[in-house]
């Protein structure tokens, strides 16, 4: 046999059998240590999660706006589902609104990933390639920086990110036992991250389907049957509660105003996902994957060279004449194409982040998948089947989780950290478990996973070591608030603290305060409310209407102090608010309000919104401000 149809069937072996070593206590130790590193993490980074100005607002104040009797979606604009802002907005009642609600939120949400992400891998893979995998999605995506779990942009993500796991690990159980109780809990489960965050929701139904279709394979009876348990749930549940929904607040709020299912989405938002995930330049995008696949399989060259260096080095593999032979010089020049192929496949090119071909890669081990499942049918082989099964089940999960950044599938931003989970997972044991066995000789074989091992164990620790030196660094500034204490930039935290000690001698608790055009985290902190009905409003957020409904709240609310963040915002292509975008809205308050405090680091005592660094300019209402009604 040729060594192309060696290695083919290598493939189709490995997935059509478990892991070599079973669940068992073992496990347990291994969970520990990925708790260990999380407590580390914790450590290092306590106190510093997330970014008071940008979308902490929203996350922090809805749910107080809920539990004082406000509707979602009417009285607070939210664009997301409605699971994340009840639940905590629960969680204020029961432990009374602080920081510490959603932080702790975020911890215990991260502990259920991590605890999902282990049982997941372990049914593909061995104990070490499933450990590393869960310490890389605490670093990559639970505690990175920007987008971090404790303090997520949106507890949409975060909610709809472990309800997706649950439902893939559940639709695994479901295809080994034909558990319809298994199957039903997967459909609830889906129906939750439909109604934490659609596009999660998605990828939950879409892995359902997939399970449904491989439990029935080759009896279309027994197809439909498991798509109608499990569909019945998955979608029955959120039709039921945005129905319930759009009884009170109508279909076009849901639809046009908050975009719930991607419909009606202004110019500047599409620009936002346009710009971020790759969709605007396309092509651009798609030599970005080819390269970074480029890259990827040149970085497999080299340790494969390496490998085989090593390998005949310890052997003493000469020639006749005591020099260098043949497969020591192939080596070599292997070695040499594959550094090549590293440094041209960069040039000219950013953002080469190593998840950018996984799209490619879950698309080929599909294909493979697929192939071991059905030849696995053939043979009668249930073992083999549900195997291959499983592997195509958390393929379909990770690859539809990448279904919005499936151009641009990159560790920055905030959003990834919630659709990287499966796709890290199973970029691991591609490496660890799948590469090696394209290589012929068992002991270069063996060499080689030692390698990718210690490569990857190598990159964990540099990122758990670089997030750690960054929180110290960049997070200093302690903002101490009633509801917690904040460590942030201290551009950002100055400016905060020094509005915070205004607003306690202009105002009293429950006062009204705005905040524009992002930065209610602010109103929260100081214990006042927000006036308005949206908790942001940088471009696309308000149109000529909501614009006028932004002016009538503050008049009704008799808003004494309004502030203006200044916030660049050119991911959303206008930059400057009240130059660029919400022009009329700011008219109206430098028309009735006048300027009273600029709060920041700066030294300009009137700086201009878009000039350089953060500061907070303060307006306080004009006497005459709520009798003029023009």
């Amino acid at each position: 046999m040729s060594h192309a149809g060696k290695v083919w069937r290598s493939l189709l072996e490995k997935l059509s059998c478990g892991p070599d070593e079973k669940l068992g206590r073992s496990d347990l130790a291994c969970f520990a240590g990925i708790l260990a590193s999380f407590c580390a993490g914790l450590a290092a980074s306590w106190q510093r999660w997330g970014n008071p100005l940008v979308d902490s607002g929203r996350e922090l104040n809805v749910p107080l706006r809920l539990t004082n009797g406000e509707m979602l979606y009417s009285d607070v604009r939210y664009i997301y589902g409605p699971f994340s802002p009840y639940l905590n907005a629960f969680l204020y009642r029961v432990f009374h609104p602080s920081l510490w609600v959603l932080w702790g939120h975020g911890i215990v949400s991260t502990i259920l990933i991590l605890a999902l992400s282990h049982w997941i891998a372990r049914q593909i893979a061995g104990r070490f390639p499933a450990t590393l995998a869960c310490l890389a999605i605490t670093w990559v995506c639970a505690l990175k920086s920007q987008g971090n779990y404790l303090m997520a942009y949106a507890f949409g993500g975060l909610d709809g990110s472990t309800f997706l796991l649950g439902a893939t690990a559940l639709l695994i159980v479901f295809l080994r036992n034909k558990n319809s109780a298994a199957l039903l809990g997967a459909g609830i489960m889906s129906a939750l991250a439909i109604l934490s965050k659609t596009e999660l929701g998605g990828a939950a139904v879409g892995t359902g389907a997939v399970a449904a279709f491989l439990a029935g394979y080759s009896r279309i009876r027994n197809v439909l049957v498991w798509l109608a348990v499990f569909l019945a749930p998955a979608l029955g549940v959120p039709a039921l509660f945005f129905s319930w929904f759009a009884a009170r607040v109508g279909w076009q709020t849901l639809t046009v105003d908050s975009h719930l299912f991607f419909g009606h989405v202004p110019w500047q938002l599409m620009y936002f996902n346009g710009l971020r995930f790759g969709f605007g330049h396309p092509w651009h995008s798609l030599s970005l994957m080819i390269a970074s696949m480029i890259r990827l399989i040149a970085f497999g060259g080299l340790l494969v060279s390496i490998s085989l260096l090593m390998e005949t080095r310890r052997a003493g593999v000469l020639n006749e004449n005591g020099g260098i032979g043949r497969k020591p010089l192939r080596a070599v020049v292997g070695l040499l194409i594959s550094v090549a192929g590293i440094i041209v496949s960069g040039i000219g090119l950013s953002d080469l982040g190593p998840f950018m071909p996984m799209p490619f890669l879950l698309l080929i081990l599909a294909g493979v998948g697929i192939v071991a499942f059905v030849g696995a049918e053939r043979r009668g082989n249930t073992t083999a089947q549900i195997h291959a099964g499983t592997i195509l089940i958390i393929t379909a999960s990770a690859l539809g989780s990448l279904a919005r950044i499936i151009l641009r599938v990159s560790t920055g931003g905030a959003l990834s950290s919630f659709l990287l989970p499966g796709s890290v997972l199973l970029f691991v044991y591609i490496w660890v478990e799948i590469f090696p066995l394209l290589l012929a000789d068992p002991a270069t074989r063996r060499r080689a996973s030692q390698l990718i091992s210690f490569a990857l164990a190598a990159s964990v620790v540099v990122t758990a070591v670089t997030l750690s030196v960054r929180y110290r660094r960049k997070f200093s500034y302690p903002l101490v608030t009633p509801r917690g204490t904040w460590r942030t930039p201290a551009d950002i935290g100055i400016a905060f603290m020094q509005a915070l000690q205004f607003i306690e001698k202009r105002t009293v608790p429950g006062d009204p305060v705005a905040i524009l055009p992002e930065g209610t985290t602010l109103v929260f902190l100081s214990e006042r409310r927000n006036p308005l009905r949206d908790e942001i409003v940088t471009p696309g957020f308000l149109d000529a209407a909501a614009e006028e409904h932004a002016i009538e709240s503050l008049r009704r609310s008799q808003a004494r102090l309004i502030f203006i963040a200044n916030r660049p915002t050119p991911e959303f292509a206008e930059t400057s608010v009240g130059k660029d975008y919400d022009q009329h809205l700011i008219y109206w308050v430098e028309k009735n309000y006048r300027p009273c405090g600029v709060f920041g680091a700066q030294t300009n005592p009137a700086p201009q919104i878009g000039a350089p660094g953060f500061f907070l300019r303060a307006y306080c209402a004009c006497s005459t401000t709520f009798k003029d009604r023009d």
